[in-house]
């Protein structure tokens, strides 16, 4: 319900007043607690001054009244004679007429020496006149305490002439004065002491007996109503004490709150009146305002929401309104042109290449996937060959030059049967031609690309273009199949020199067997699916045979048995070719490591490919194969192919003499296929020259072969090096070989590459002859 601006701007209205009224009503209910307070303070306060002029008479009138009495010359001549009880009946007889509720003579040592009611005040009545005495003998008028109740005292001294004695009238604080001070005062008086040693007070009180009890209790400490007066517990009865000078006893005056606390409840229910009457008036005014308020708003939104939908310009109209609201309705009619035109700039953007101004990569997969499939017509590609180097050396700015003028040129010659017209990426332009396309038409397209692009003024560059065709006949209806296939044959048009290449059936599935080899590479290795085969090396000088090649089998499930040329060019071109070195560097350690430990010492050459001769951290990783292993490094063989060599030289080089210090045997494979064999053969760190299988296998009968091969001996024995032919096939071959004096064949001639246990059998079997 809040979410809308018009219960919103209600609700703020609302809560707007509310406030107000509840900080006024606050305000007015504070002040006037607080004026009450103030009163009631007031109002107790000049109790309490009656309250003391009234103790004051009546003690001014108690001392007249004893004077009287110590004034008579037959009283004095009583006193005089000590007649007790003469004196005992004039005390009684002159306290019952002044109303004193104990009447005593006291000789001027302080001894009491009559008394109307037996109460134990001599120490008091002691101290009180030898105060008397030091103070020159004037009369005393003081406060005292008898038994748990509070009296005040008069001590009037009977001079003949001079002190024979004192009299003493004392007067009970009780409920009769209680009463006749609230007679004058109009308010409550208390006179209390504490109980037991406790926060507990007793007296008498002009309160009902019912407020007494619960008002006594609700006082708590004594002393702080001495200082400020103080509430009940129902705020029934604001309280003051009254010092009496006498420390266990003292006056409490009560003052009845009720009537303030009436006069404040009214004002306060009057108040919650008004303040509910002004958010009824505020609600009806807020519902009022903001349904006005809300109305253009209404507008602006529906205006807006249009703008959301993509309504055109046409369609609809931005609202007439006034005010803040007009500003706002012209902003918002600017926004919707600024945003038809932006609207129609990203499209172009999202289907335009920015450089050429051509179809882009996204509008060609939108237009095929509603063409497919299709029967006449073609896909074209063309490839600018070589065009990074171009950048490379002359500059960006140059190759943008180049591709926007690739662009135009190829806008002239396809301005009839070109459907699109697409800048596929940075050296890619894609044709989408409404007519078959035949070798012809390639050839047509290459003569008119063939003229120089004119880059800067007196400088001119010729491209070398590679074109593929995709008939839409071998199209499929998916867009991404589709493309998959033109990019084979792109592929394949930018290696090769032919005019152009067009799709054959069956590439497809070539390009899907190559993915599902890399793919399931990882599952192959957890499955087994590969294996290691061993193949033996023969040593000529003593006919036995030490060591062996590791050579990769794989069985995959559905292609079935895989060529390792095939697979292993593939890992390396997708990257994952060291994690199959590593599986097969650690199965034939692992194979090793049984071999040595029943005394069969084998060593086993392993080959490596140019990304693991890149890896620094090669030796490292060999070393701890080996002592995981438990094996020295004579055990194991590393080969090497020469144009793994050449892939950086510098780098490949020092690993291979970090490999050589450890004592790992190097060689070099397929010795004389590379194009710089002699001239970088004397810089390698490697032990053992391989002779390739080509110069090999017919040895016997190509003589060229068997010259090279004799060559090949000779040399890298004069190097130092171990030399070791492969692919040996015939017995005429090793007798030639072994005339030349290599070190070691390899090849079907002996055995061909053999599992574990078939290799260890056959050595058995080879050295038992």
């Amino acid at each position: 319900m809040l979410k809308s601006f018009q219960a919103r701007l209600i609700m703020f209205v609302l809560i707007l007043l509310a406030l107000a009224q509840l900080g006024t009503a606050l305000a007015v209910l504070s002040s006037l607690k607080k004026d009450n307070y103030r009163q009631g303070v007031d109002s107790i306060d000049v109790s309490r001054k009656v309250f003391d002029l009234l103790l004051e008479a009546r003690a001014e009138q108690l001392t007249k009244g004893v004077e009287i009495l110590t004034s008579d010359f037959g009283f004095k001549q009583a006193v005089a004679t000590r007649e007790t009880g003469t004196l005992q009946s004039v005390l009684q007889n002159h306290g019952a007429r002044i109303n004193a509720d104990i009447s005593l003579l006291v000789s001027p040592r302080g001894e009491v020496i009559t008394v109307t009611q037996e109460v134990d005040m001599s120490n008091t009545i002691s101290e009180l006149v030898l105060s008397a005495r030091r103070s020159g003998g004037a009369s005393i008028s003081t406060m005292i305490d008898f038994d748990n109740r509070a009296y005040q005292l008069v001590l009037v001294p009977v001079r003949a002439p001079n002190v024979i004695a004192w009299v003493g009238m004392a007067f009970s604080l009780d409920q009769a004065l209680a009463e006749q001070i609230k007679n004058v005062t109009g308010l409550d008086i208390s006179f209390v002491y504490e109980t037991n040693g406790e926060e507990k007070l007793a007296g008498s009180s002009t309160l009902p007996n019912s407020e007494k009890a619960r008002l006594f209790n609700s006082i708590g400490d004594i002393k702080g109503v001495l200082e400020y007066p103080v509430f009940s517990n129902d705020e029934k009865y604001l309280s003051l004490g009254v010092d009496l000078g006498i420390p266990t006893q003292w006056g409490i005056i009560h003052l009845p709150y009720g009537p303030w606390l009436e006069s404040y409840n009214n004002t306060r229910s009057q108040l919650i009146l008004i303040f509910t009457g002004a958010l009824a008036l505020a609600l009806l005014f807020g519902v009022a305002l903001a349904r006005n308020m809300t109305q253009p708003i209404g507008r602006l939104v529906e205006y807006a929401s249009q703008i959301g939908r993509g309504s055109s310009k046409d369609s609809i109209e931005a609202p007439s309104v006034s005010g803040e609201f007009g500003v706002l309705s012209n902003t918002m009619k600017v926004m919707q042109e600024s945003i038809i035109n932006r609207e129609e700039e990203l499209t172009y953007r999202a289907s335009h290449d920015q450089l050429t101004g051509l179809f882009n990569q996204s509008a060609v997969e939108h237009y095929l996937s509603e063409a497919l499939p299709k029967n006449t017509g073609a896909l074209v590609l063309l490839n600018i060959r070589q065009f990074k180097q171009i950048n490379n050396m002359l500059g960006f700015d140059v190759g943008n030059v180049l591709l926007s003028k690739m662009a135009e040129r190829l806008q002239q010659y396809w301005k009839k049967d070109a459907l699109m017209l697409a800048r596929m990426s940075a050296d890619k332009f894609l044709v989408i031609s409404n007519k078959d396309i035949a070798c012809q038409d390639c050839s047509d397209l290459k003569r008119f690309l063939y003229d120089e692009f004119e880059v800067e003024k007196g400088s001119s560059i010729r491209l070398d273009i590679s074109i593929a065709v995709l008939p839409f006949e071998h199209a499929t209806a998916s867009v991404n199949s589709a493309m998959r296939r033109l990019d084979i044959v792109a592929d394949k048009a930018r290696e090769e020199s032919e005019l152009c290449v067009f799709y054959k059936v069956g590439q497809d599935e070539d390009h899907r067997r190559r993915l599902t080899i890399i793919r399931d590479l990882p599952i192959a290795l957890e499955s087994n699916q590969l294996f290691v085969v061993y193949q033996p090396k023969v040593g000529m000088v003593l006919n036995d045979c030490h060591e062996a090649e590791a050579l990769i089998r794989w069985v995959h499930p559905e292609l079935g048995f895989l060529p390792p040329d095939e697979f292993i060019s593939l890992l390396e071109h997708a990257g994952n070719i060291q994690v199959l070195t590593k599986w097969v560097l650690n199965t034939v350690l692992s194979q090793l490591s049984q071999w040595w430990a029943q005394g069969q010492e084998i060593r086993v050459a392993v080959n490596l490919s140019a990304h693991d001769l890149l890896d620094e951290a090669l030796p490292d990783t060999v070393a701890k194969a080996l002592k995981t292993y438990g094996l020295p490094e004579r055990a194991l063989a590393l080969e090497v192919t020469e144009s793994a060599v050449m892939k950086d030289r510098v780098k490949v080089i020092s690993v291979l003499k970090a490999l050589q210090e450890m004592g790992i045997h190097l060689a070099i494979d397929d010795f004389g296929t590379g194009q710089s064999s002699l001239s970088y053969l004397r810089e390698l760190p490697v032990n053992e020259v391989k002779i390739d299988r080509a110069f090999i296998q017919y040895i016997d009968t190509n003589k060229g072969d068997e010259f090279i091969t004799k060559a090949t001996i000779e040399l890298s024995h004069s190097l130092g090096f171990q030399v070791t032919a492969e692919g040996a096939e015939n017995a005429e071959g090793v007798a030639l070989l072994n005339q030349y004096h290599c070190d070691k064949i390899q090849g079907y001639f002996f055995s061909k590459p053999l599992v574990a246990e078939e290799f260890y059998k056959w050595r058995e079997a080879f050295h038992s002859r």
